[in-house]
């Protein structure tokens, strides 16, 4: 259902990984920018790095947190020297992660967190761009169980199921040229999906501790979306692509049918290494996410009409792509841990198909955060994080009305922080 031409570009209402992917899921990892697998640990290595729980102390951990998300507005300079702004966007997301005791070499843990999301609104009507609301929102919960080879190695496996919900508000305008606008179309679009996949950790340390090594595998996960379609389109749009159809030209038609869409949460594979020279550790991540998998956007609607006109096949051929992290977590003391980091994320998105519902660019991510142990059980944290996202230029195409938008998107990035407790016992 075309509600997902949000995701076409898809984040919880979040926008600051490549693509719509979402890696920072608890205090330690948005302080670190995710360069956190290697050195997992806690109740959060169910999510990071599974296999690291074997590591863990010999407690049942905890970790409960609430995520701050600003996106600030997205500019788009039309070349003809218009302007237009998206909405400033905040949302809360909570997130949760569990690690079991040992029991004869094995662990469970679990996670729920939003493994991708995307919340762009733009307020400003831009003529023949077919923009103006697109959002996704998704949870995923994640039980894993890991085990001990022996002193050095473990490994890993999960079950994820991810629940999405995807809306999009779809407007498309003619720019007369004389101060003027004719509207072409109107499409509100929702939809819902539960879906499955998978994922495993593979872990080394060596016997002081002071070097690991890891690799982590996320599956992709299809998200089958059905929902519904409501909206209007003027007739003369589907006459001039089947002019035998028995409609009745420059008159507008209402519909309202069901439809279904297709959209990966592409899989991610991570490399990394983390070492400890007294106090301090620095981790190295190199992730490759798997988005060549998003070829196109296919919308199939129940409504012939309605499927003859918006139905057709978008190109989106998007490009695998690397980040590179790097974190670094120091001890002051027993009681007092500090943490930096910086990623630079690649965007999969081509020149080619560009879009309103993701103006996605190159990113600079830096982040810090700081823990502090209240006592044995307990430990207070807090992280944040800034998303600097590079200029952008653009070019459009609307396959509806047959026209091309161009200019260049501006501004956008994201700002986070987060506040969490441990609780280990």
């Amino acid at each position: 259902m075309k509600k997902l031409i949000l995701l076409s570009s898809i984040t919880a209402g979040l926008l600051f990984a490549n693509g719509y992917k979402v890696p920072e899921q608890s205090i330690n990892g948005l302080a670190l920018s995710a360069a956190y697998v290697a050195n997992a640990n806690g109740a959060d290595s169910a999510y990071y790095n599974p296999a690291n729980m074997v590591f863990n102390e010999n407690k049942s951990s905890y970790e409960i947190l609430m995520t701050y998300i600003y996106l600030p507005k997205v500019t788009f300079k039309n070349n003809n020297g218009e302007s237009y702004d998206s909405r400033k966007e905040e949302f809360l997301v909570p997130q949760f992660h569990f690690s079991s005791k040992n029991f004869n070499g094995w662990r469970f843990g679990v996670s729920i967190v939003a493994p991708a999301g995307l919340s762009k609104r733009w307020d400003d009507i831009i003529p023949q761009a077919g923009a103006k609301e697109f959002t996704l929102k998704t949870i995923e919960l994640n039980p894993t169980v890991a085990k001990q080879i022996n002193n050095n190695f473990s490994m890993a496996f999960g079950i994820r199921a991810v629940k999405s919900e995807g809306t999009a508000n779809i407007l498309g305008i003619k720019d007369n040229g004389d101060g003027t606008t004719t509207p072409l179309y109107s499409q509100y679009l929702n939809g819902t999906s539960v879906d499955f996949g998978w994922n495993a950790a593979v872990s080394y340390q060596n016997d002081n501790r002071d070097l690991k090594i890891a690799a982590t595998y996320r599956s992709k996960i299809n998200l089958t979306l059905k929902g519904n379609a409501s909206g209007y389109y003027l007739t003369n749009l589907l006459l001039a692509k089947n002019p035998t159809l028995p409609l009745t030209a420059n008159t507008y038609k209402n519909f309202n049918t069901s439809g279904r869409v297709t959209l990966p949460i592409p899989a991610a594979l991570n490399l990394a290494v983390a070492k400890t020279f007294d106090k301090t550790t620095i981790e190295i991540v190199i992730e490759r996410t798997f988005w060549s998998s998003y070829k196109k956007l296919d919308f199939d609607f129940d409504n012939p009409f309605v499927d003859a006109l918006f139905g057709t096949s978008k190109p989106k051929d998007w490009k695998d792509v690397n980040t590179y992290r790097i974190g670094i977590t120091h001890k002051c003391s027993d009681k007092l841990t500090l943490m930096v980091g910086y990623a630079y994320d690649k965007t999969p998105v081509p020149d080619s198909t560009i879009d309103f519902s993701l103006p996605e660019s190159d990113k600079h991510i830096f982040s810090g955060g700081i823990k502090y142990k209240y006592d044995d059980r307990l430990t207070f944290g807090f992280s944040a994080l800034y998303a600097k996202q590079t200029d952008r230029k653009a070019s459009i195409y609307d396959p509806v009305s047959g026209t091309y938008t161009k200019g260049e998107f501006t501004d956008g990035g994201a700002f986070l922080m987060a506040f969490g407790i441990d609780y280990a016992y």
